[in-house]
């Protein structure tokens, strides 16, 4: 089994060790782990200039000699916004990651990020929902165009709190930015990430939601990726075992996994699951 997103103490909501992480994945019977610590370089973000690139490369090149069983991928998930676009391309030169996945946190120039209910409240309060989806949308579909990224995160996060404001929101509102969005991801051969952590939360599905997999499918989408967004070590593995039965019933044959920015291929068919 693999778990392609993971937040060690690197990243500043984090809450266990890459070391734990790989003891339990043993535990769990997990062979392939991809840490995605958060890169923010908005400069008005809380989160701004707390990643450490310098220890993060160390603790994996240690993790690496102390586990040799285990696959470690050193990945890291950097927030978009066209404002940095030419910052994270510059930073991200040279740096010796697995792969770069792109993550849509912030509206409104920065002022606002998805990621947090209060926010997510004062926006949705102000604003029309189907206003907010689209800017959303939008973001996403600059951030598959900036050609930064290896493959998408969390596509339609915004439903984590979106859904409790407009509960009747339907994707085919954004029917035309989303395809543009998939598109574009076959066009530059990004990978689209199945994220788990929303079975561990409202809307109590997967980010992208099933209909929305099927909708890449249906492009003739093939790269994807499975995580499960632990920030601890309780939630290593969570969700990817009902991301895959997705992935099965969707006629998906393998998953792609990143060595120095290159994709491989896993066969679905090879893996073992691991409990949710």
């Amino acid at each position: 089994m693999m778990d392609l997103h993971i937040h060690s103490v690197i990243s500043h909501d984090g809450k266990a060790l890459i070391r734990d992480y790989c003891l339990k994945a043993r535990e769990l019977g997990i062979t392939e782990l991809g840490f995605s610590e958060h890169l923010d370089l908005f400069s008005n973000d809380p989160h701004f200039g707390l990643h450490d690139y310098e220890r993060y490369l160390a603790e994996v090149r240690e993790a690496r000699e102390k586990f040799p069983d285990l696959q470690i991928r050193m990945g890291v998930e950097a927030t978009f916004l066209p404002e940095i676009r030419k910052e994270l391309q510059e930073y991200l030169e040279g740096k010796d990651y697995d792969y770069v996945l792109g993550a849509v946190h912030l509206l409104e120039g920065g002022r606002v990020t998805v990621s947090e209910e209060q926010d997510c409240q004062e926006l949705f309060s102000r604003r029309e929902a189907a206003d907010c989806y689209e800017e959303y949308f939008e973001l996403t579909l600059e951030a598959v165009r900036s050609g930064l990224f290896d493959g998408l995160a969390h596509l339609d996060m915004i439903n984590r709190y979106g859904r409790g404001y407009c509960p009747d929101w339907e994707w085919t509102g954004c029917y035309g930015l989303i395809r543009k969005t998939f598109e574009g991801m076959l066009k530059r051969g990004m990978a689209l990430e199945i994220n788990g952590s929303g079975f561990r939360s409202q809307p109590a599905q997967s980010y992208p939601d099933q209909d929305l997999i099927k909708f890449y499918r249906e492009l003739q989408g093939e790269l994807v990726t499975v995580g499960s967004d632990a920030h601890k070590l309780e939630d290593l593995g969570g969700g990817i075992g009902q991301g895959l039965a997705i992935l099965k019933y969707l006629g998906f044959p393998r998953l792609t996994t990143f060595e120095r920015r290159n994709p491989l291929w896993v066969e679905i068919g090879n893996l073992k699951l691991v409990p949710d």
